[in-house]
C-alpha cells in the first residue's frame, strides 16, 4: 500500500496508521518530507531535533528515530541512509504540502489570468488539503523548520485571500467573507484581507460595514504596531465610502 504523507496540520501517515508516535521521529519526517528525493544532512536533522547544542548521543539517536520511522512506513526501503545524512523518496501525489503547492500556483495563475472560476474551484481544493491553520502542529520550529513551515503558514494565508477575491469576482461577497472571517480572526494585521473584506461589504451595500471595518482595522494596528493602516487602505476606505478616513485616536 503506498504511503500518504500530511504534514499541513497534524503529521501522519495515511496507510490505515493515525499518525507516528515521538515529537523527534515526527519532525525527522517533516524534515525529510520538506526535501523529498534529496539527502537531509545529519547536521541539518540535529539543528531540527535539538534546540542549540546536541547532545553526544545525537546520531545515535538519530538513527534510532529513523529506525522508528522505518516501521511506520508501509515500504521501509523509502527512507534510504547515505553517508552524512538520509532520504526520503515519495511517491508522485504522496505529499499534502507538495499536492497544495501545485495547486494554490494554478488557482493563482487561473486569477491573475482573469479565470476566477477555475480560481476558486482549484484554491478550494488547495485549502482542503489543510488539517487546521498551521503545518506540522505540535512540531517546534528549529533550524531549517524555522522558514519551510512559516512558508507553508504564508502560503495558505494567500490562498484563502486569493480565494476570496476569486468570489468577488464572480460577484460572491457572501462567500469571500467567509473566507476572510476566520483568517482575520488569527492573523488580523493582514493589511489585504481588510481590503478585500471592506469590498466585499461594499458589493453589498453595507457601507457601514465598511467603515467599522476600517474602525476595527485602525484600533488592531494602533493596538500591535503603533500605526496607522498603511495608505491604500486608507484610500480605498475613502472611495468606498466617499468620506474621508477617520484619524487614528492616540
Amino acid at each position: 500500500m503506498t504511503t500518504g504523507f500530511h504534514l499541513l496540520g497534524r503529521v501522519r501517515l495515511h496507510d490505515g496508521a493515525t499518525g507516528i508516535r515521538g515529537v523527534k521521529p515526527r519532525a525527522l519526517l517533516v524534515t525529510l518530507l520538506l526535501q523529498p528525493g534529496r539527502t537531509v544532512s545529519l547536521d541539518s536533522l540535529q539543528e531540527v531535533l535539538w534546540d542549540g547544542e546536541p547532545p553526544r548521543s545525537a546520531v545515535a539517536n538519530i538513527r534510532t528515530h529513523v529506525s522508528a520511522l522505518r516501521a511506520a512506513l508501509a515500504d521501509a526501503g523509502q527512507l534510504a541512509g547515505h553517508d552524512g545524512g538520509y532520504t526520503l523518496n515519495t511517491p508522485d501525489g504522496s505529499c499534502d504540502h507538495l499536492r497544495f503547492l501545485d495547486a494554490s500556483a494554478a488557482g493563482r495563475t487561473a486569477l491573475l489570468t482573469g479565470d476566477a472560476d477555475r480560481a476558486t474551484r482549484l484554491l478550494g481544493s488547495a485549502l482542503t488539503l489543510w488539517d487546521g491553520d498551521r503545518a506540522a502542529v505540535g512540531i517546534p520550529r528549529h533550524g531549517p523548520l524555522v522558514g519551510a513551515l512559516g512558508h507553508l503558514d504564508e502560503e495558505r494565508m494567500r490562498v484563502v485571500e486569493d480565494l476570496a477575491e476569486a468570489h468577488l469576482r464572480l460577484s460572491e461577497p457572501r462567500a469571500a467573507l467567509r473566507d476572510l472571517t476566520g483568517l482575520l480572526a488569527t492573523e488580523p494585521l493582514r493589511g489585504r484581507s481588510w481590503a478585500l473584506r471592506m469590498r466585499a461589504h461594499h458589493r453589498l451595500g453595507e457601507l457601514g460595514e465598511v467603515s467599522e471595518a476600517y474602525r476595527t482595522a485602525s484600533a488592531v494596528y494602533r493596538t500591535e504596531l503603533g500605526i496607522a493602516p498603511d495608505r491604500g487602505l486608507r484610500l480605498l476606505y475613502e472611495e468606498l465610502t466617499g468620506g474621508t478616513a477617520p484619524s487614528p485616536t492616540a
